[in-house]
């Protein structure tokens, strides 16, 4: 009988898998993850969709981390495999490969178990045909109905840069055969629009109504399997309103806005656009243009006045928005009594009112104020007329400055608007 062991198809990566593996459970506590509980992965879990934004159930992660024993080692999608190297402060699971290479010799001497004994020659056919049960009985239970994750599709947008508005056309790219129905595959378009299911000849058509650079993700019965990008450019500077409760059009206000040092609407301006003012509405300024400029390492200025208590405002909000190659920079600034509604992002760093302690944001600037955020090697400072009100740190680095948007509820205005890349000096 030959007992020397094979070696599974792709060792490499499953080496480098192990090591991510590692890497991952050092980050969640001291233990290693031989002793690991049920809880464990129940945390890791929570810790890993607040981070990322990738849910992965405990049950999936105990079968990347070889808790589930199964016959035929588990290897995750691309985009699993993007969620845990980013949990660790890589930018995706390419940049992790990189700078963890693993040679063949080096996952063989790794992964070879110790030699098997031999057995007695009179058994040989009572053990083969026991082991061969034992392996390809689980291994077909698990192949019909244990392996739901989808791994040969991936969403493509057609047409992903242009000017707004802008219809955006969807593409699954299969390699091979489909195994699902295309309804079981939805869209998250990434701009507060409702999930896309209905997809025909495997396209779907989006239609995005505002500038900004969104990350549309695909999604297989609610497990996130890939992502996409649409890049929508302004022209200068465009001003739209929208109302809170309608999400089925937006009302552009056509003022320019050049050179001028005092950004601001009135309300015969947003009157004239369509928009009721006697309910809740919002004003966006945005200027959304590719630059040069590092939106890991860049400082902002700015005088802001929030909208006057009115019919539909009451907290007086204003959200700025920096968009990055790869991801974006959001942080609300909301009256001390509404910071249920606020909200951050940096990166991958991602707090809510409703559930976070978000009193650092809570300020009344309807009488005005100087807002400055400086953002230098990944760490992020905000000031709020010269004191320093928050600060934190994120790891994924979002990549060149592509945009800008700041977003009032009500009539807001902003002056001495001022944002520079602190490296290289330049301008936005």
């Amino acid at each position: 009988m030959n007992n020397e062991f094979v070696q599974p198809e792709n060792s490499v990566f499953f080496k480098q898998l192990d090591i991510c593996c590692k890497k991952v459970a050092h980050q969640v506590g001291e233990k290693s993850i031989s002793e690991w509980k049920n809880s464990d992965y129940i945390k890791l879990s929570g810790l890993l969709h607040r981070k990322t934004k990738v849910h992965l159930s405990e049950n999936t992660l105990k079968r990347i981390f070889g808790k589930l024993k199964k016959p035929t080692r588990y290897y995750p999608q691309k985009a699993t495999r993007d969620a845990l190297a980013q949990f660790i402060g890589f930018r995706d699971w390419y940049e992790f490969e990189l700078l963890h290479a693993v040679t063949e010799k080096e996952s063989d001497i790794s992964q070879a178990p110790p030699p098997i004994p031999a057995k007695p020659r009179r058994n040989y056919a009572l053990y083969f045909m026991l082991a061969f049960f034992i392996v390809a009985v689980p291994a077909s239970i698990y192949y019909f109905f244990g392996n739901n994750e989808v791994r040969n599709v991936q969403l493509r947008c057609l047409n992903p840069e242009g000017k707004s508005p802008h219809s955006a056309i969807f593409k699954l790219d299969i390699n091979g055969k489909l195994s699902d129905e295309l309804s079981n595959f939805t869209i998250d378009f990434a701009d507060s629009r409702l999930k896309q299911s209905n997809f025909s000849d495997s396209t779907a058509n989006h239609y995005y109504e505002t500038p900004g650079r969104y990350f549309p993700i695909l999604y297989h019965k609610n497990t996130i399997i890939d992502t996409a990008y649409v890049y929508l450019q302004s022209k200068g500077w465009d001003i739209i309103a929208t109302m809170q409760n309608d999400s089925t059009r937006v009302y552009p206000i056509l003022k320019k806005i050049s050179t001028a040092h005092d950004y601001h609407v009135t309300s015969r301006d947003v009157l004239d656009a369509g928009v009721d003012t006697s309910k809740t509405f919002f004003v966006s300024f945005a200027n959304v243009r590719p630059t040069q400029i590092s939106a890991d390492n860049f400082e902002f200025d700015a005088d802001i006045t929030t909208s006057a208590e009115r019919p539909g405002v009451r907290c007086s909000q204003v959200d700025l928005v920096f968009y990055g190659e790869n991801d974006k920079h959001f942080l609300s600034i909301i009256k001390p009594e509404c910071t249920v509604w606020g909200s951050y992002k940096f990166s991958e760093v991602n707090k809510k009112g409703e559930k976070d302690d978000l009193r650092e944001f809570g300020h009344d600037l309807t009488n005005g104020g100087r807002i400055k955020l400086k953002i230098e090697n990944q760490q992020v400072i905000l000031f709020i007329d010269g004191r320093e009100i928050f600060k934190t740190k994120y790891h994924k680095p979002i990549g060149k400055l592509m945009g800008f948007k700041i977003v009032f509820a009500g009539i807001g205005s902003f002056k001495n608007f001022s944002l520079s890349d602190l490296k290289t000096g330049e301008k936005f």
